[in-house]
């Protein structure tokens, strides 16, 4: 029988075929650097975002040091608006780049230059993403996160006008725009999986239901993600932050292969609404477990997830840098212990 790797173990979890697998498969697709890890390959943000071999060895202690099945890059959300031109702040050690500034002031001026994924720090990325391929062959998935197209738009305009054109500028303008971005992410995809990436996760933590109606997801943010389904060609975790029970009817009809819940989402009720249509991952509290709770309080969470019926354990949201080491890994071996009888 062949070997059942963490990379076979991943992509069958995260497609919703877990039941195929020996047990649920444990990676993070959102965020896996912390300052522990960062001390213990001596990696240390803000350099790592910027340099390839402090972000090769910082992707891969995820593995080497937490024991997460999988290697997800890069640590930020801000690849993509720092193309576009927006200015950064690369943060500290345990605070990650930030958007200071927009570039555009209207829906009419957004530009996308061609070629824009061989621009600012996409390189960099997709030539980490060969590096990890190359050291781990086949044995660890790759994860290329890619921020989403609702995200960037808040980088590039600014969240607050982008939410308000929301609601007072013609739909399709706002969804063209969102249509447009969201080719800019499937172009970034293309590349990544040519340079080895297995796994696509779209963060798009502002598409959050405490900024927008079920129906504005359901009309608008549905067909632009439709779009980067179809494209894409890979497996996709999509990710929104905050509570997106609401959302829950159409996810499935993103054509996504699963969907990252944050804590304020219970995963038995998220089952109930999607059943086998698209897995959930997470289950995980970021803050009151991993963050601040100890590691039996993460042991119990990862228990309580897996019951509930989670396809991937992992955290319920951007795992906070200060998170120790023993509660990252008391997850890991939670899942670890989980196999099927």
């Amino acid at each position: 029988m062949a070997e059942m790797t963490p990379r076979k173990r991943a992509l069958l979890c995260v497609t919703g075929n877990k039941k195929r697998a020996d047990r649920i498969s444990c990676m993070d697709t959102l965020t896996t650097a912390t300052v522990e890890q960062m001390n213990a390959v001596n990696a240390p943000f803000p350099e790592a975002n910027r340099d390839p071999q402090l972000a090769f060895k910082l992707a891969a202690a995820a593995w080497e040091v937490i024991g997460l099945e999988g290697f997800k890059l890069p640590f930020d959300l801000c690849v993509e608006a720092e193309a576009f031109g927006c200015k950064i702040n690369w943060g500290r050690i345990d605070r990650h780049p930030s958007v200071e500034t927009h570039v555009f002031n209207d829906l009419k001026d957004l530009k996308i230059p061609e070629n824009m994924v061989e621009t600012g720090r996409f390189p960099l990325k997709h030539r980490v993403e060969e590096m990890l391929r190359k050291e781990y062959g086949d044995y660890l998935p790759v994860i290329n996160q890619v921020t989403g197209p609702f995200t960037v738009a808040g980088h590039i305009f600014g969240i607050e006008k982008f939410c308000i054109w929301t609601k007072k500028r013609p739909q399709e303008e706002v969804k063209e725009a969102l249509m447009r971005i969201s080719e800019m992410n499937v172009d970034d995809c293309k590349k990544a999986l040519q340079s080895g990436a297995d796994v696509v996760c779209i963060a798009d933590p502002s598409a959050t239901s405490d900024i927008l109606s079920p129906q504005f997801f359901r009309d608008v943010m549905v067909p632009v993600y439709q779009n980067m389904a179809k494209k894409i060609g890979a497996p996709i975790v999509l990710h929104i932050c905050g509570n997106t029970s609401s959302y829950l009817p159409f996810i499935a009809d993103t054509g996504f292969d699963a969907f990252s819940v944050d804590a304020q989402v219970d995963p038995a009720f998220a089952k109930a609404i999607v059943g086998d249509k698209i897995a959930i991952v997470g289950g995980v509290p970021t803050i009151t477990a991993l963050l601040f709770g100890t590691p039996q309080k993460v042991r119990d969470a990862a228990v309580d997830a897996i019951k509930k019926g989670v396809d991937v354990l992992m955290p319920s949201c951007g795992i906070p840098p200060r998170t120790p080491t023993a509660n990252f890994k008391a997850m890991v071996e939670v899942a670890r212990c989980m196999v099927y009888v």
